[in-house]
């Protein structure tokens, strides 16, 4: 008789607590998912509404390496629907990868960390009854997430079932196979922390490597990126479900490494040990000296990737360039991109829009920190030293600009040299376009700021401007929205007088969440447990022993 493993028991009533817990997010993401798609879906069919302009923008789509680098391979003969899922799918991957990172970090190691584990230990349940729970509410996640990308897609005129079946499989299988990607380097890393810039770096090697494969044809390089899962699928063509078996085998082969780790490692260590040794006291003058040195190899890691980018991406912009200039780029998004002035400056002002959503990315993590170390109690222990609130959300707002400043300048100098010597472009047009970025992301540290410092539950609200600010700058000419629209967005106003206004906001909300959080009381207990459900979670793992 087939008996079933001791540990499903407990797993499966550890994924139901988790369930429980994580409900805000399972019914939130997907229906914000199932909402947007279906919002800018139906764009691509009246956009691209006859032959020949949908002809036009597919060629000037495969024409563009720097193009199939960040969205992958477009078919020759694709339709409207293909063309949503090349783009609108390249970027719902990659933000959907981002959230599932972090949340796979947070349900997993950040847990640990806050002695969820431990109790867990004491309800019987062992690492890998652990580990099986925690997977199967990711997995929960994931097939919601790809449910509702499927759903919106049907929006699109032309979008059969069967296209929105492959495109649902496509996005759950890439988000799976992140996830475990994450689980894993979980049990490597030493904490949270490690943990979740593990996942993040992975996540970004990953996306690079498809990048590279797509415009390079280097299959060493992104042939087994779960980004590679969309274009293999190819939703809207030939819907091959093959590569959705291979995905679910790699899934499996992740999720047992991550399970053997779990059993070897010890709790609240990882299997990988770093800095064994005898290390040396770390000595500040003050939090923002403090701050810097606990933060400066991110800032280094960012700037030189900043600078790779950049400079891969001009590079790969010298062909379009060369046909823009020769009058080949005609209506579609690129000769919106490009036509309203010189293609050089264009393609530059391209690179700068995603060099300033890479700053402010960074600009919101940093700032973001003192929300998320309130919660951990470290800004209660240094009040204890005389550093009060006030003084340490300014110093992670001053690092935040200090590390965006650095980053967009690696990456105007390598733009730059590159763009002088590949688009016919000048340092002053670097300068302008990418360096002016700089307002966008002080922006993006005064809300997070704010946030932060009145409300840090609603820290996460803090990505809503970035994320809408980019959606416009990469979708807008695609999506035909209305010019002023996109010229009023965040990434938009580089070089432009009312770049002023963003710096504006930067030092209204860094002042005025620095005023409130020395006003108010700390909320060490905030965030990811709070007091009702606390107990309720104590309670529901103490069923567990049964």
């Amino acid at each position: 008789m087939i008996t079933r493993p001791t540990f499903m028991r407990p797993a499966l009533r550890t994924a139901r607590t988790l369930a429980h817990e994580e409900r805000a997010w399972l019914l939130a993401l997907p229906t914000a998912v199932t909402l947007l798609t279906a919002l800018l879906a139906p764009s691509y069919a009246t956009t691209y509404a006859t032959a020949a302009d949908l002809a036009r923008a597919v060629a000037m789509s495969r024409i563009s390496k720097a193009l199939t680098a960040l969205y992958g391979e477009l078919p020759e003969s694709a339709d409207a629907v293909q063309l949503a899922v090349w783009e609108l799918g390249a970027l719902t991957c990659l933000l959907l990868g981002v959230v599932v990172v972090l949340r796979a970090v947070a349900v997993t190691r950040a847990q640990e960390d806050g002695g969820r584990s431990e109790m867990l230990r004491g309800g019987g349940v062992g690492p890998v009854g652990e580990l099986v729970g925690v997977s199967l509410m990711l997995g929960t996640q994931c097939v919601l997430l790809g449910i509702s990308a499927g759903v919106g897609i049907l929006a699109l005129e032309g979008a059969e079932a069967a296209d929105a079946t492959a495109y649902g499989i496509a996005v759950a299988g890439t988000c799976a196979l992140l996830a475990a990607v994450t689980v894993l380097l979980a049990q490597l890393t030493t904490d949270a922390t490690g943990a979740r810039g593990a996942g993040l770096a992975a996540l970004a090697v990953l996306y690079a490597g498809h990048g590279a494969w797509a415009a390079q044809g280097w299959g060493w390089a992104g042939a087994w990126s779960p980004f590679a899962l969309r274009s293999a699928i190819d939703p809207g063509g030939k819907n091959n479900w093959q590569p959705a078996a291979i995905a679910g085998a790699a899934l499996v082969v992740l999720l047992a490494a991550a399970a053997g780790a779990a059993r070897r490692r010890d709790l609240g260590a990882g299997l990988i040990r770093l800095g064994s040794g005898r290390q040396r006291p770390l000595r500040a003058r003050g939090p923002v000296t403090l701050a810097l040195r606990r933060s400066r190899l991110q800032m280094l890691t960012w700037a030189l990737a900043a600078a790779a980018i950049a400079g891969v991406l001009a590079a790969m912009g010298e062909n379009m360039v060369e046909l823009a200039r020769q009058g080949a780029v005609d209506g579609g998004t690129f000769g919106s991109l490009l036509g309203g002035g010189d293609p050089g400056e264009g393609f530059l002002s391209y690179i700068g829009v995603l060099m300033a959503a890479l700053a402010s990315a960074q600009s919101v993590a940093l700032a973001g920190r003192f929300a998320a170390e309130e919660c951990s109690g470290l800004v209660e222990a240094a009040r204890g030293t005389g550093t009060g609130s006030a003084r340490q959300l300014a110093a992670w707002c001053l690092v935040s600009l200090v590390a965006s400043s650095l980053t967009l300048g690696a990456a105007t100098l390598a733009a730059g040299q590159v763009g002088r010597a590949l688009l016919g472009t000048t340092a002053d047009d670097a300068l302008r376009l990418v360096a002016g970025q700089w307002p966008a992301a002080a922006a993006c540290t005064g809300v997070t700021a704010l946030l932060g410092g009145a409300w840090p539950r609603l820290r996460w609200l803090a990505w809503a401007p970035l994320l809408a600010g980019l959606g416009i700058a990469q979708l807008g000419p695609s999506l035909d929205l209305p010019q002023s629209m996109i010229d009023a967005g965040l990434f938009a106003q580089a070089g432009d007088p009312t770049m002023v206004w963003l710096v504006l906001v930067g030092a209204t909300g860094t002042m005025a969440g620095a005023v409130v959080a020395h006003r108010r009381d700390l909320h060490p207990a905030i965030g990811r447990q709070p007091a009702g459900r606390g107990l309720q979670s104590a309670f529901a793992y103490a069923r567990l022993r049964r």
